[in-house]
């Protein structure tokens, strides 16, 4: 029996019978992916930019050294102990303790929230509240803190009168700023003590501030921002009377 000699080629390798991807293709994933990455970081990068421009632009700057000196007043300084951050799911707000035992009053429309509310006080405890009573006309809200055994210092609320010319001082959490006092005064009195308008300049986050006379008191609180333009942003606030006639009636 004869031996053939047979020459058998070298089996190709699995590579060979793959189908090789376009190398276009490659190259258009490729440069795809770089696009969403360059837009993912110019929308980080355009985020940044806005919130430092926001926290110090020079108006900021202005609203620190302003608050600053106005706390170096201790009169003033103790009243910042009465004001909290009101907390929701979706932002935060300004509130005011109106009693020993944590009630706080703010404004309808900072809590009314689905889900939880928390306060946050001066120094920095954070308490969770439920809302106890509000009225959405008047935009009001009452929230109590869940604290037991614990006191707080509430704002005096002062006695029904005009106001109008009067200086008053507002403290509050504009944008992201905590704790910020400014000082202006009753420009206008409108509709028999439905709303007052003051010379404060006010931002997102002061919605619940308590507007102060220089002794202190709680003359109303701030609900909204002026939109018209003569006004450059200036306050509206639910008056004292309006505050007394939700609490006790």
């Amino acid at each position: 029996m004869s031996n053939d000699s047979h020459n058998y080629e070298e089996e190709p390798p699995l590579s060979d019978f793959l189908e090789d991807e376009p190398k276009k293709e490659k190259k258009g994933r490729r440069r795809f992916f770089r696009i969403i990455a360059l837009v993912v970081a110019l929308a980080l990068f355009v985020q940044t930019v806005s919130f430092l421009f926001e926290h110090y632009s020079l108006n900021a700057w202005h609203y620190i050294r302003e608050s600053e000196s106005l706390f170096n007043d201790e009169a003033i300084e103790a009243w910042q102990s009465s004001v909290v951050v009101v907390e929701t799911n979706t932002g935060h707000g300004t509130g005011f303790f109106v009693s020993e035992e944590g009630d706080v009053l703010t404004n309808h429309h900072v809590s009314d929230e689905q889900g939880p509310l928390w306060i946050v006080t001066a120094d920095g405890k954070r308490y969770e509240a439920e809302s106890i009573k509000h009225d959405i006309e008047k935009d009001l809200a009452l929230l109590r803190v869940d604290a037991e055994n614990q006191l707080f210092q509430p704002l005096k609320l002062a006695e029904p009168t005009s106001f109008l010319h009067e200086n008053v001082i507002v403290i509050g959490h504009p944008q992201t700023h905590s704790f910020i006092a400014n000082e202006g005064e009753v420009s206008e009195e409108v509709g028999d003590y439905q709303r007052l308008s003051i010379t404060n300049d006010v931002y997102p986050g002061h919605s619940g501030s308590p507007v102060l006379s220089q002794e202190g008191e709680v003359i109303g609180i701030i609900y909204a921002r002026s939109l018209e333009e003569r006004t450059r942003g200036e306050g509206l606030a639910v008056p004292i009377q309006q505050v007394q006639a939700f609490l006790y009636h």
